[in-house]
């Protein structure tokens, strides 16, 4: 599965993909003229991050080709670039759990299809001894406060996803400014990246609760303290009527949609790591799933 590396924001992730998706479209005049199409030339491109980073949609895509043939293509990509993505007709679906976000996408028109898939949570981790004393809260606001008050060491991602809009949405509500503080970092890495630089630095961090369950036996000295709120991962299909030349293999596209929506497609979700891990990486929206 295709992959470009993220966190260089929207306008790297256009560039470095643009090519790939004409070519696709290039490569479908070119097989259309002669009315074969070719299994190579069954392509859509996927925009989403933890799922992709995590092994889900690679679980999934593996499913549905079994099913139904085609190349399931993912770029790897936070919640806001994604949907840049999307507005730029460079990816059929988009996968992510900012709603203020993906409701503006809707709105804008960018979406023909938009559903609710399946959540996880918002976690925070740090130091065992827990110098802001946060371990138990459940409002990250509350996480938050208490951290900018003891200038306890943070880790934040800063690279325009879904949790990163929470956080700065979060300092805003505080009326705090952390940037330049000697407590206050940016990573710009994806969150498994960052989560292993907290670890070495001793620092709080944000991230979800499907990475932490995957990776928290890489960190040494991260403890989880707070489990917050649920991130609801929606997903769009992108309208041709804004970019036409989506309309080849947008049939492939559609299909896969309805898929991940599909009693098949949530079985997988619901499943998913749970034998190797001993709990649910991701809780699906249509069928029912223990939390």
């Amino acid at each position: 599965m295709f992959k470009l590396s993220s966190v260089k924001r929207s306008r790297t992730l256009i560039a470095a993909v643009v090519l790939t998706v004409w070519c696709l479209l290039a490569a479908g005049c070119a097989v259309n003229s002669a009315n074969v199409v070719p299994a190579e030339y069954k392509q859509i491109v996927i925009a989403t991050g933890s799922p992709y980073e995590l092994g889900l949609v690679d679980e999934l895509a593996k499913a549905f080709q079994k099913k139904h043939g085609g190349v399931i293509r993912c770029i790897k990509t936070p919640t806001g670039p994604g949907l840049d993505l999307g507005r730029h007709g460079l990816t059929h679906i988009t996968m992510g759990h900012e709603r203020a976000a993906t409701a503006r996408f809707a709105k804008e028109g960018y979406a023909a299809r938009r559903t609710d898939l399946m959540h996880n949570f918002t976690v925070v981790v740090g130091p065992a001894e827990d110098p802001a004393k946060i371990e138990g809260l459940t409002s990250i606001k509350d996480v938050q406060k208490r951290i900018h008050e003891a200038k306890a060491p943070y880790l934040s991602r800063g690279d325009g996803g879904g949790m990163d809009i929470l956080e700065r949405k979060t300092w805003q509500d505080l009326g705090v400014n952390p940037e330049g503080q000697p407590w206050y970092q940016v990573s710009k890495k994806f969150m498994l990246a960052s989560l292993l630089d907290a670890d070495k630095n001793g620092q709080y961090h944000m991230l979800d609760s499907s990475t932490w369950a995957l990776h928290k036996a890489k960190t040494k000295g991260l403890k989880l303290l707070v489990k917050g709120p649920p991130n609801e991962y929606e997903m769009c299909l992108v309208n041709t009527e804004k970019h036409p030349h989506l309309k080849y293999n947008q049939g492939l596209a559609e299909k896969f949609y309805e898929f991940l929506t599909g009693e098949e497609g949530q079985k997988i979700i619901a499943e998913f790591g749970v034998k190797e891990y001993g709990e649910p990486i991701y809780y699906p929206t249509v069928i029912p799933s223990k939390k």
